[in-house]
C-alpha cells in the first residue's frame, strides 16, 4: 500500500478576518491543526515550517517522541494525576476503603513535600516527609504503609508513560519488625472455648445475639476468614454434605479477589448445619456494621470470660494467683494484644503447629507469600521450640553414644521403630514392589546413571524408581480433600509398628518387607529378614505424587 506523503503542511482561514490555521502531520501519522495566532501569511508560513520540521525530527528518530508526552504530563498538576490514579484503582476492583486509604496517604506526602508537578517528586523529598512523620511518633510499620503507597503511585506514573523513569524505585523500605507496636496474639484452646461459651451466654451486641456471636467465633477460628469476609457469608456459601465440607467465598468478598474454597472440620460442619436450620438462604448470616468494631465486641466477650474464670477460683489465694496471669487478657505479658483478627492468627498458628507442609499452610491461610504465613501470623511458644531440640544428641560428659537400631538386613528381626509421621490421605495405597524387583532395593536414577547409563543388577533388571510404579514427577496440586485432612489434624501422629500396620505407615508384604515413608525426608527403608544383601540400606527415594502433609 502506498503511504501518504506527509508533505509540508498547509495554511487556511476559517473566517476572512481570522488568523491563519496551520495543518500538518505528526510523526505518528495523525493530522494536527493549530492556530498560528497571526493574520500575516509569511509569519504563519514560518510557524508551519517549524511544526513540520519538528515532526520530521521525531519521525526520523533524531528527537525521542516520548519527550513530548513527558513534558505534557509534567505541565499537569500532581493532584490531577492522583485523581486519575484513584480512578484506575477503582476500575481494577479495589475496595473504596482501600482506595481512599492509599490516596489520602499519597496526598499527605505530596503536600508535605510541596510537590505540585511530577518534576518536584524526588526520593530525597519523600524521605524527608517520612522523617517528619516519624518525628510525630508514628511506628515504622506506619511509615512502611506510606512509603508503599507513594511508590505504588510513582510506579503507576512510569507504567503509563508519564515519566521517563521511576524516581522512587530505589527507596528502601523499613524493618517494621524492629518497631512493632501492635502485634496480635493467638488464643490457646482453653481460652477459645471459654470465649465462645461467654459469647453464647452473653447479651446482644449491635443486633448480634449471643448464639450468633458464638457461631461467628467458631467459623472465624475454623476457617481463618477475616471480619469483612465473614460478613458476606450466606447459608448457600456452606457445603456441608459429602466427605469434605467446605465454605465458598466469592471473589468479590475475598481480600485477594479470587474465589476461595475453604475446607472445615466435620465437627464444625455438624454444629454449623444445625445452626443454619431455618435461616433464609440469601440473607447474610451476620448482618450489620459489627465488623467495623469487631475488636471491641471480642474484647467485651473476652473480659466476661476472664471474670467468670476468676469467680471460679475456690480460694482467695487461688483467685490472687489467677489475677496475676494473662489468661484471657486483652494483652499478654509479651505485649501481644487480642482482637477479632486474633482468631485468624489462632487458626494459622494451630495449622502450622500441626506439622503440615509450608505449601498446605500457605493455601489454608490464603496467602500469596509463605513468609507472611510463617513470620507474621504464626506464634510458637517456648515449649514448641523446646520439643524441636530433642533431635540433638546428648552433649554431657557422661553421655553414651546411641547405637543404631537393627533394620533386619543382617539376618535378625528388626527392632520396633517409633515413627513420627503424618498419615496419608484416605484411599492412598503404598506402591507395591513387583516380583522382579524384590531381590534388591529400587532407587532413583543417580548421577552416574545419567552419565554411563542405567546400572544392571545381578538378575538383569534395571534399578529405576519407575520399576516400582512410582511416577517420575511429583504433583504439586493440593486438592480440597488433602486440605481437609490438614485441617482435621492439628498435630502429628506418633505410632509404632503395630499401630500403623495397615494404615499407610508400615505395610508388611508376604516376604516380611515393609516400606517406611517419612514425609519430611522422603526416605525408604526396605526391611528384609534373613538377607545380608549389602545394598539393602537406607537410601533416598524418588519423590512421588503423594503430597507431603
Amino acid at each position: 500500500m502506498k503511504q501518504r506523503s506527509h508533505g509540508s503542511g498547509s495554511l487556511f482561514k476559517r473566517t476572512e478576518s481570522g488568523c491563519w490555521i496551520a495543518a500538518w502531520y505528526l510523526h505518528d501519522g495523525r493530522r494536527r491543526e493549530k492556530s498560528t495566532g497571526t493574520t500575516d501569511r509569511a509569519a504563519a508560513a514560518r510557524i508551519l515550517a517549524k511544526h513540520v520540521a519538528d515532526a520530521a525530527l521525531r519521525r526520523d528518530g533524531v528527537i525521542d517522541a516520548r519527550t513530548d508526552g513527558y513534558a505534557e504530563a509534567n505541565r499537569k498538576p500532581l493532584a490531577e494525576h492522583v485523581k486519575e490514579w484513584k480512578a484506575s484503582l477503582t476500575a481494577k476492583g479495589v475496595t473504596s476503603q482501600q482506595v481512599n486509604l492509599v490516596t489520602n496517604r499519597v496526598t499527605w506526602l505530596l503536600n508535605t513535600c510541596n510537590a505540585e508537578r511530577i518534576a518536584d517528586l524526588s526520593a530525597s523529598a519523600v524521605q524527608a516527609a517520612l522523617g517528619e512523620l516519624k518525628g510525630k511518633g508514628r511506628s515504622l510499620q506506619s511509615l512502611q504503609h506510606y512509603l508503599r503507597a507513594i511508590k505504588q503511585f510513582s510506579k503507576w506514573l512510569r507504567q503509563n508513560g508519564r515519566v521517563r523513569e521511576d524516581a522512587l524505585a530505589f527507596l528502601q523500605g523499613y524493618r517494621a519488625d524492629a518497631d512493632r507496636r501492635y502485634e496480635r496474639r493467638p488464643f490457646n484452646p482453653d481460652e477459645l472455648a471459654r470465649l465462645i461459651r461467654a459469647a453464647e451466654d452473653g447479651e446482644p451486641w449491635r443486633d448480634l445475639i449471643g448464639r450468633d456471636r458464638a457461631m461467628l467465633y467458631r467459623v472465624a477460628t475454623g476457617t481463618g476468614f477475616r471480619a469483612s469476609e465473614l460478613r458476606s457469608l450466606t447459608p448457600t456459601a456452606f457445603r456441608l454434605d459429602g466427605d469434605s465440607p467446605c465454605v465458598m467465598l466469592t471473589a468479590r468478598a475475598s481480600k485477594r479477589r479470587t474465589a476461595d474454597v475453604q475446607p472445615i472440620r466435620r465437627d464444625l460442619a455438624d454444629v454449623v448445619g444445625a445452626w443454619l436450620a431455618g435461616k433464609p438462604a440469601d440473607e447474610p448470616l451476620w448482618p450489620g456494621a459489627w465488623h467495623k468494631r469487631a475488636a471491641e465486641m471480642l474484647r467485651a466477650d473476652l473480659d466476661k470470660a476472664r471474670q467468670t474464670w476468676l469467680h471460679e477460683a475456690a480460694t482467695p489465694r487461688e483467685r490472687t494467683r489467677r489475677e496475676g496471669t494473662d489468661f484471657l487478657s486483652a494483652e499478654n505479658e509479651q505485649g501481644l494484644v487480642a482482637d477479632f483478627h486474633s482468631l485468624r492468627a489462632t487458626f494459622i498458628t494451630l495449622i502450622v503447629k500441626g506439622g503440615v507442609s509450608v505449601k498446605v499452610a500457605q493455601e489454608l491461610a490464603r496467602h500469596s507469600d509463605p513468609r507472611l504465613t510463617l513470620n507474621t501470623y504464626t506464634r510458637l511458644g517456648i515449649h514448641d521450640l523446646d520439643a524441636a531440640l530433642d533431635v540433638l544428641p546428648p552433649l554431657s560428659r557422661d553421655a553414651q553414644a546411641t547405637p543404631l537400631r537393627a533394620t533386619g538386613t543382617a539376618g535378625g528381626p528388626p527392632d520396633k521403630l517409633a515413627i513420627v509421621t503424618n498419615r496419608p490421605p484416605p484411599g492412598y495405597e503404598t506402591p507395591s514392589i513387583p516380583e522382579k524387583n524384590r531381590g534388591f532395593v529400587s532407587i532413583a536414577t543417580t548421577k552416574n546413571e545419567k552419565t554411563h547409563g542405567p546400572r544392571e543388577d545381578r538378575e538383569g533388571t534395571t534399578e529405576r524408581g519407575t520399576e516400582r510404579g512410582i511416577p517420575q514427577k511429583a504433583s504439586t496440586h493440593l486438592s480440597t480433600q488433602l486440605l481437609s485432612e490438614a485441617v482435621r489434624r492439628s498435630a502429628s501422629y506418633v505410632t509404632d509398628t503395630e499401630s500403623c500396620e495397615g494404615s499407610g505407615g508400615i505395610s508388611d508384604t508376604p516376604m516380611n518387607q515393609g516400606v517406611l515413608r517419612d514425609n519430611a525426608t522422603q526416605y525408604d527403608v526396605i526391611r528384609r529378614g534373613g538377607d545380608s544383601n549389602p545394598r539393602s540400606r537406607l537410601k533416598p527415594a524418588k519423590r512421588f505424587s503423594k503430597p507431603s502433609l
